[in-house]
């Protein structure tokens, strides 16, 4: 039986993930970095390249040349802030020019030459936080004129922007609508597609597209304001907000059905995976892979849809498919404003029965001729592992998550730092057996580590999860991407085994526990993680680190941290991932053994040895190997007894092999 959900959301839904959990912690502001300022430059020019100059009819029009007097044909701007309207400025060549900003990222905005708008939070703090100058909560507003769109069907606002916030996740800006002089306000979220955490900066520009239909259109009083933290808010109390080039348009298009993203994973907990075993993998007969469809009608004209969803394998052939008759309402006749973007998961029926790259792919379909049919499809790559879970793309390690103050200095020393990933277990009889680490360029040889699995209750903090396994290290100099882990993952195993109950909330990650002169460097996905899935250990303001949901001053990112699990038994159900055989003799062994391995290709090999309770006896990440090997091992030191040797390649499938030490 086929089963469906559908889910409907407002288009600031990115932010309900218990974003409220992050008030306790204690993060100040930063100078940002020129890597950062360059990056936010790149995409931003990006962002504009894709802009479509499309037929349409302007409403309105503001590229602030007359500054807060406004240059549009309706009239002036009001502003008002809790710094004596001190806060809302006419940019200047030193904008932003706070202590903690830097005139280098100026909204690169279309007319940035003739003026542009900044709320200059930073620069009304007055230098720097100290006990003599403490965070304030800053708030304010900048309100349009009063503008006529009685004769318009159809609103589409659209403006360049450049932000930066802290301290807190949820974004403080929002762009507020009336339409009966200030009664009623209508927010909207300014930036639906930018999940960036405190002290990261936007796109240079940013570019926000909101249909404001179902406020604003067939209206002869229309006002917009764009509101930064309107309840005040002391961890919104630094940086920015640059504005330019205001326009509102009306609605060119009348079919435009739009595909927004395409999900895969578990629908209870909202998260996406990237990486699943193929024993965690959910069975046809509870309806197997759930699959999202998150969409929008960007038209005029209400459709009668069709979301299809496929799953495909690395050569496109469809492997199962399902879909769903929806009806999708342009924004002009939503009753809520907001819920311009709904979604829609169906259960595709497909269980996988071997590991390999697959896809899944969302199209939505209606009888009309589509204005842009190229947005009506996108698909999501997956894989299905043997051992490893993950939310991580491997091929996409391209930022690090690292600390974020200190300089590895005695006199500065790195905070507490640690990351990881919060995974859902849907069968039982799995066992935990270690975790994969991606090691950044800047981590320090020598530095003292922790890997831990813990087991959620219902804090998402983790302050009241159980503590299943984990194991103490030290950062190898081999384990650096200037070595082998640019191409593999370094695995790293618990002390002991654990085993893991179906149903059940996990986190493994990585950390270290105290001040350190070394730095933990850890490779990361860049694109946003839009399931929250991500664990951060941050301080609280009392002083004590705990491991906070989803919440990071970098929590786009996806850490390089995956859980490995393993139940096979035998070579032969991994010999097309690369290993041919693997025995251990003599067995009996007194004092050597010799692993023998032999390879398909080239792979990074690592080797566990536990004894029958699961408890870890010896490993090694050994290196980088091909063809016919034969590695000894060291068993002179082992007590007499029977082990379990498990070789571990490019970071999953475990292969165990029996090991008997005698004296």
């Amino acid at each position: 039986m086929m089963t469906v959900l559908a889910v409907a959301f407002a288009a600031n839904a990115q932010n309900k993930h218990y974003a409220g959990k992050a008030v306790n912690r204690k993060l100040t502001p930063r100078q940002q970095t020129e890597a950062e300022i360059r990056l936010s430059l790149e995409n931003g020019q990006a962002n504009r390249d894709q802009m479509l100059n499309q037929n349409r009819d302007i409403l309105f029009s503001e590229d602030f040349a007359n500054g807060f007097d406004g240059n549009n044909s309706f009239g002036g701007w009001t502003k008002e802030d809790s710094g004596g309207n001190s806060i809302w400025m006419v940019a200047d060549a030193n904008s932003p020019a706070g202590f903690y900003s830097s005139s280098d990222p100026a909204l690169n905005s279309t007319t940035k030459t003739n003026g542009w708008i900044i709320f200059d939070c930073d620069l009304y703090q007055g230098g720097e936080i100290s006990t003599a100058n403490p965070a304030e909560a800053v708030s304010g507003y900048l309100t349009s004129p009063v503008m006529d769109f009685s004769s318009a069907e159809s609103a589409i606002l659209t403006f360049e922007h450049y932000f930066r916030f802290c301290c807190f996740d949820a974004k403080p800006m929002f762009l507020e609508v009336t339409n009966d002089a200030g009664l009623n306000w209508f927010a909207f979220d300014v930036a639906p597609d930018f999940l960036g955490g405190a002290n990261d900066g936007s796109d240079n520009p940013y570019l926000s597209t909101i249909d404001i239909s179902a406020v604003a259109a067939g209206q002869g009083a229309v006002q917009f304001r764009f509101a930064w933290q309107p309840d005040g808010n002391i961890n919104h109390s630094h940086y920015y907000w640059g504005l330019d080039d205001v326009t509102i348009f009306t609605n060119p298009a009348v079919n435009d059905i739009r595909v927004l993203a395409c999900t895969n994973g578990d629908l209870q907990n909202d998260f996406q995976f990237r990486a699943i075993p193929l024993e965690q993998a959910i069975p046809a007969d509870a309806d197997g892979m759930i699959v999202g469809t998150i969409y929008t009608n960007a038209g005029t004209a209400a459709h009668q849809a069709n979301i299809k969803v496929e799953i495909l394998d690395e050569a496109m052939n469809v492997l199962a498919a399902d879909s769903l008759d929806v009806e999708m309402l342009p924004n002009s006749l939503m009753a809520t404003p907001n819920d311009v973007i709904d979604s829609v998961y169906i259960a595709s029926g497909w269980q996988p029965t071997a590991t390999g790259t697959y896809f899944a792919r969302t199209t939505v379909r209606t009888l009309e001729e589509e204005e842009t049919p190229a947005d009506n499809t996108a698909m999501r790559k997956f894989y299905i592992t043997e051992d490893e879970f993950g939310h991580d793309e491997t091929t996409a390690l391209s930022t690090t998550m690292e600390p974020l103050s200190g300089s590895g200095t005695n006199a500065d020393p790195f905070p507490e730092t640690g990351y990881g990933n919060y995974l859902t277990v849907y069968n039982d009889g799995s066992t935990a057996y270690g975790a994969t680490i991606r090691f950044g360029n800047a981590a320090t040889t020598g530095t003292p580590i922790t890997i831990l699995l813990i087991q959620q209750a219902t804090d998402y903090n983790l302050t009241d999860g159980n503590y299943i396994a984990g194991a103490e290290y030290s950062i190898d100099p081999s384990w650096t991407p200037n070595f082998a882990s640019q191409t593999y993952p370094i695995y790293l195993p618990f002390d002991d085994g654990a085993t893991l109950e179906g149903g059940s909330r996990y986190f493994v990650g990585i950390q270290t526990t105290a001040e350190t002169t070394e730095r933990l460097s850890i490779k990361a996905n860049r694109e946003f993680d839009e399931d929250f899935s991500t664990g951060v250990w941050a301080e609280t303001v009392d002083g004590d680190f705990i491991w906070f949901f989803g919440l990071t001053s970098v929590c786009d990112y996806t850490p390089g941290v995956r859980l490995v699990l393993s139940e096979r038994v035998g070579v032969e159900e991994i010999n097309n991932n690369g290993l041919n055989k693997f025995t251990v003799n003599p067995n009996p062994a007194r004092d050597m053994a010799s692993l023998n391995f032999d390879l398909q290709g080239s792979h990074y090999i690592a080797y566990e040895v536990r004894d029958l309770t699961g408890k870890l006896v010896d490993w090694k990440n050994i290196g980088q190997f091909s063809g016919a090997n034969n590695y000894l091992l060291d068993v002179s030191n082992y007590p007499v007894g029977q082990y379990v040797v498990r070789l571990v390649i490019d970071g999953e499938h475990l292969v165990p092999a029996q090991l008997q030490v005698t004296k």
